[in-house]
């Protein structure tokens, strides 16, 4: 057995045990939360200022021995955490060029990374919300915890291994081990499900006879890539009885859900992460809104001036502190995302807070021409799976309507632009002609800088359609 195969089992035991331990954590009390949290933040504030230069010159002046005042700490944004880079992280081996020139050359979950400094490590990378993309990575400690609070989600769903007939999983998520949705289930894959990957840039008659052959128990897609397998079900191309469906990445809107549990009778349990925190929140069985993972991250809801938003009223942004990742310190991130939070009980009994709304992350899949003649689906998620990886580019925004594609981007320093806006038209065209379409208009921009623009979210921030987009 080789020697990466070793260390996955064993990351996958040690996050089994932890996971069994966490599970304990839903009998706790608010009080119990609460106090955890503060020790876990005295911990983790305590080390970034004693082992990163960024954090220690962050909170210089403030008094650190006693119990940490989290609304007092200053606050942090990706464009930060990417500038500082370097002096953010607690090993002074990761340098942000040898993480960059990795993401340039790495095609594969197990490829061995060119700088040694990186062997033990998970790389992620991501443009979330702002549209900028941002390189996260993990020690094998904070990523067993990841993996544990992949089985607590699982757990939350009802979904356990069964021995010695395999559940059947179907992951359907990005083409890059780079992108957790794709990274997440490979690096679990021990032998407990029997696994299958596919990729949201597979054409979709390739999705659906890969899926006709698994019949997966347990479906795990993108719900813009789940409206579409609903389509093909309902038109007889796809025949699959899944017993759960556990979307995510995107939003999931109520009228999804329900056409979700109506095509399969099936319950569908939500859940919402992100690079920077893998498991944010996700639904119990009671479908009352999404437990946030409380033991393991702090979520602080803002309204427009900045101030805490009110309870179960949806805030213009939050602050994210995940309280386990010591490598990449994330101390109150700013999230543009906007959600609603309440601390109300649940009928499940845990004591963690829910999300009860998601709100503007949500994304338009564009209506192409097939070869012939035929209306092609082209999900966003098929360019950001591509655009995401390419390490010439800052950040990015695609426009889209039934007419054509436009594409504005960031170029790094140095960057030859004409080159790269002929790399950019390659992949989009690529993209469009992989899924079967016909190309349409394509517009690419290098530009030196990307307008802003509030109260959006998710990844229709980087890629948006446009209002004369055909239904």
């Amino acid at each position: 057995m080789a020697a990466a195969q070793v260390k996955q089992i064993q990351d996958m035991m040690g996050a089994l045990l932890q996971a069994w331990r966490l599970r304990r954590h839903d009998r706790w009390t608010r009080a119990d939360v609460k106090r955890h949290q503060q020790a876990r933040l005295n911990e983790i504030v305590r080390h970034a200022a004693r082992c990163s230069a960024f954090y220690r010159e962050f909170y210089n002046g403030l008094n650190l021995d006693r119990e940490i005042d989290l609304g007092a700490l200053p606050v942090v944004d990706k464009a930060t955490v990417m500038d500082n880079f370097n002096r953010l992280v607690t090993d002074p081996r990761l340098k942000l060029s040898d993480l960059e020139a990795h993401v340039g050359r790495s095609a594969s979950d197990q490829e061995p990374p060119a700088n040694p400094a990186l062997t033990g490590y998970r790389l992620l990378s991501t443009t979330g919300t702002s549209g900028r993309r941002g390189l996260f990575v993990y020690d094998r400690a904070a990523w067993r915890t990841v993996l544990a609070n992949t089985i607590r989600w699982q757990l939350f769903a009802g979904v356990r291994p069964r021995l010695p007939q395999r559940l059947r999983v179907c992951a359907i998520g990005a083409d890059t081990a780079l992108h957790i949705s794709r990274c997440l289930p490979e690096s679990g894959d021990v032998g407990l499900f029997r696994l299958l990957v596919l990729s949201t840039t597979q054409p979709l008659a390739e999705l659906i006879a890969a899926l006709n052959d698994f019949q997966p128990q347990v479906l795990m897609p993108y719900p813009s890539i789940a409206a579409l397998l609903v389509e093909a079900q309902h038109a007889g191309r796809l025949s699959i009885d899944p017993e759960v469906v556990l979307p995510h990445s995107e939003a999931l809107s109520e009228e999804m859900r329900r056409r979700l549990t109506a095509t399969w009778n099936a319950p569908v349990f939500d859940h919402y992460g992100l690079t920077e925190e893998p498991h944010v929140a996700c639904e119990c069985l009671s479908h009352a809104g999404l437990h946030i993972f409380e033991d393991l991250c702090i979520v602080e809801v803002l309204d427009e001036a900045g101030k805490p938003a009110p309870p179960g009223r949806l805030g213009a942004r939050y602050l994210l502190t995940n309280l386990y990742n010591r490598l990449q310190p994330l101390i109150r991130y700013e999230v543009t995302d906007m959600i609603a939070v309440t601390e109300a009980p649940c009928s499940c009994g845990r004591p963690f807070a829910r999300i009860t709304r998601i709100a503007g992350r949500s994304e338009q899949t564009l209506q192409l021409r097939g070869k012939h003649g035929e209306s092609v689906a082209v999900p966003p998620i098929a360019f950001t799976c591509r655009l995401d990886v390419m390490p010439e580019l800052v950040e990015y925004e695609l426009h889209h309507d039934a007419f054509g594609i436009e594409l504005q981007a960031v170029a790094r320093p140095g960057v030859d632009r004409e080159a790269l806006r002929g790399r950019l038209t390659g992949e989009l065209e690529s993209v469009v002609r992989g899924l079967g379409a016909v190309s349409p208009a394509m517009k690419v921009e290098i530009c030196d800088a990307i307008e802003r623009r509030p109260q959006q979210m998710g990844k229709l921030h980087s890629v948006r359609a446009s209002a004369a987009t055909a239904s």
